[in-house]
């Protein structure tokens, strides 16, 4: 029911009397559009008429119960609906939603729902037992038509569900969504643990600068244009290159893919996966993009066997060179150049620092026979790779070391480069293509960042369960893709200017604030409710179509 201020007119002799009145329109049984009193605002002061008045044109009702002295209407209170509605939107059109509802019993379902939305669109999302708590005072619960929360323990065996029907729900997400392409992305990374007893959490190797922490290992995998297609979580200590075999299995098996291009990370398809992988026939079937560690690296510069040398390095170009069937595409970064110098540079003073020690000591008599300074010696001398920039002699009593400084400007050259290694046919991807490849794996990072710090907050993980904190980092992976696809839709005001750097909206954070100006009102008048949907800003309007979100008028009439 819409409330407006109406004026009724009516004439006694010579002079014409306006009475404002509250009025809401209906059709009578013949169709015919009729008004209906609500009540007089006649003894009201004009300056009071007009706050209703503009109150009732932005949807807030409550203005009857501030200023009419009239009993039987009272205001108990309005939703903010539009950011909720977006994403609940966005959820049935990826086929989310119905993969929940039919996944999981209805209470369980309403509450991985909640948490989903809760991910997508809070500053600051609340834990589980905060969202229960606040359940039936929160959008979601409106829009699902839910008075009652489900029960605490609901909640956290909705989780524990959520994730025995994870890989059915990816792989009918995927074909609702997807054709089967020729590229994917892979990558992982850790989150931090609060507590010891999940048996999933472990030490390992950190990347969250969170010393003295256990954590989890979370792998993705992204198409060739980063939408997330697949997850998995791994115990803390599980090693990079040991997930790879697994992920083509899952892109082979359970997703039915063939033929496609795996792309990862240099810590992860090693030399010795790829070469375990070759000996079971893998790559008859897929190819890989990956890059050479800084280790692997160095030692092919060093061997005079092998067709990478020191001088084939090009900061302004890229240099492909081939040996046994594969291909090695030569870069630069020049971002990473400072950043690798002062690197080397600290290590060469590192090294320096050690030797001078052992020189000291062999001066002043303290290490004199010659296999005990030669083994203080390498135990130090390579320890960062640092051996080929010293010479060095050793000899009963006697140590000496000197720079050789013209090795180091050499290997100077080195500074910022990296090296791609792939088995993709030359027609297939050109030089600049596998560059191109290998560095879409910012996807990844960028999913990584978005789930962990910017927008869904994984961390803290608040579960200590094995199958609630899977189901926690599921819950916070289809967040994900939600996010990932309104980015997609609202890259008209998103993209930023490469110059200016700026764009319309700023930031998604800003378009829920402004999403949320969209409320619905409750007014209680004569023992019935009645919903009154607020005004929308031309903005907003614009945003909803770019986020192909249906009127919200529907709102009312559910």
């Amino acid at each position: 029911m819409k409330l407006r201020v109406a004026y009724a007119k009516s004439r006694y002799r010579d002079t014409v009397y306006t009475t404002p009145l509250v009025v809401t329109s209906y059709r009578d049984e013949q169709g015919t559009s009729r008004n209906k009193t609500i009540v007089s605002l006649a003894k009201l002061p004009p300056y009071i008429v007009k706050l209703v008045e503009e109150g009732l044109k932005r949807g807030d009702a409550s203005v009857l119960e501030e200023y009419v002295p009239v009993r039987g209407i009272g205001y108990s209170g309005s939703v903010v609906v539009g950011p909720a509605f977006v994403v609940l939107t966005v959820l049935k059109q990826l086929g989310i939603y119905e993969a929940v509802l039919s996944s999981l019993p209805p209470q369980q379902a309403a509450a991985i729902l909640h948490i989903v939305t809760e991910r997508v669109i809070a500053s600051k999302p609340l834990s589980v037992m905060a969202q229960q708590r606040r359940f039936a005072h929160e959008p979601l619960s409106f829009l699902l038509g839910l008075e009652e929360a489900p029960a605490l323990k609901t909640w956290y065996s909705a989780l524990a569900t959520l994730e025995l029907r994870r890989e059915a729900m990816l792989q009918d997400l995927f074909a609702r969504n997807h054709a089967p392409g020729d590229l994917y992305l892979y990558d992982i990374t850790s989150s931090y643990f609060e507590g010891e007893t999940c048996p999933l959490a472990a030490y390992g190797y950190n990347r969250d600068g969170k010393k003295g922490k256990k954590q989890v290992v979370l792998g993705v995998i992204c198409d060739a244009d980063g939408c997330p297609i697949w997850m998995d979580v791994f115990k803390g200590n599980t090693s990079d290159q040991t997930t790879v075999k697994q992920e083509l299995l899952n892109l082979k098996a359970k997703l039915g893919l063939e033929g496609f291009t795996f792309v990862g990370d240099r810590g992860m398809v090693t030399h010795a996966r790829i070469e375990e992988l070759e000996k079971e026939g893998w790559w008859e079937e897929f190819s890989y993009i990956t890059a050479l560690t800084r280790h692997e690296m160095m030692a092919l510069v060093e061997d005079e066997h092998h067709p990478i040398q020191l001088e084939l390095f090009d900061h302004q170009r890229l240099t492909e060179v081939e040996h046994e069937g594969t291909r090695y595409v030569l870069c630069h970064n020049p971002q990473r150049e400072e950043r690798d110098r002062e690197t080397r540079l600290r290590l060469l003073a590192l090294t320096e620092q050690k030797l001078e020690s052992l020189r000291e000591n062999v001066a002043a008599g303290r290490a004199k026979k010659k296999d005990v300074i030669a083994r203080r010696l390498y135990r130090w001398l390579n320890r960062w790779g640092m051996e080929r920039f010293f010479e060095v002699k050793c000899d009963e009593g006697r140590f000496a070391y000197a720079r050789r400084e013209e090795e180091i400007e050499r290997y100077a050259r080195l500074d910022g480069c990296y090296v791609i290694r792939s088995n993709v046919a030359a027609p297939r991807q050109t030089t600049e293509e596998l560059r191109d490849r290998y560095k879409d794996l910012k996807y990844v990072e960028q999913a990584f960042r978005t789930m962990k710090t910017t927008d869904i907050q994984t961390r803290p993980i608040r579960h200590f369960n094995e199958m609630q904190v899977r189901g926690h980092l599921f819950a916070c992976f289809l967040a994900y893709r939600v996010i990932w696809e309104l980015r997609q839709r609202l890259a008209p005001v998103l993209v930023r200017d490469p110059d200016t750097k700026r764009c319309e909206a700023g930031s998604l954070a800003e378009i829920w604030r402004e999403l949320s100006g969209i409320t619905v009102a409750k007014l209680e008048a004569y023992g019935k409710t009645h919903l009154k949907l607020s005004h929308i800003t031309p903005y907003a309007k614009k945003l909803l179509a770019l986020c192909q979100v249906p009127s919200l008028e529907t709102l009312l009439s559910e």
